[in-house]
């Protein structure tokens, strides 16, 4: 591979620095390019495009969940206790009594 002479001039600069760091380096290098030249080369990775289907497959399960939750959200509070009306204050075990219909409740001071 051909490159501008500054470029080559830099590489050569950084060979000469590494060579003199460490004199071992060069002959290390070269016996891994021995081993290494018997390898052949890596394919290339090709990075596959996602197809639109799958994204739109994605967005209507989401959807569909969703909307199965807030069903489920709305039948399970559509039956919820109608006994005390919300601006009410009254304690968790009044609340319950009136739900349950249980009037044992009242008569211990809870209202």
């Amino acid at each position: 591979m051909s490159l501008p002479a500054r470029q080559q001039a830099v590489l050569d600069q950084i060979e000469r620095i590494l060579t003199a760091a460490d004199p071992q380096l060069k002959s290390m290098f070269a016996a891994f390019a021995r081993v290494a030249s018997r390898e052949a080369m890596p394919a290339t990775e090709a990075i596959s495009v996602r197809s639109p289907r799958r994204w739109t497959l994605l967005i209507c399960i989401m959807v569909i969940s969703l909307l199965s939750v807030g069903t489920v959200f709305a039948v399970a509070t559509s039956r919820a206790c109608q006994g005390l009306s919300s601006d009410q204050v009254a304690s968790a075990t009044v609340r319950y009594a009136a739900c349950s219909k249980a009037t044992d409740a009242w008569s211990k001071g809870g209202r």
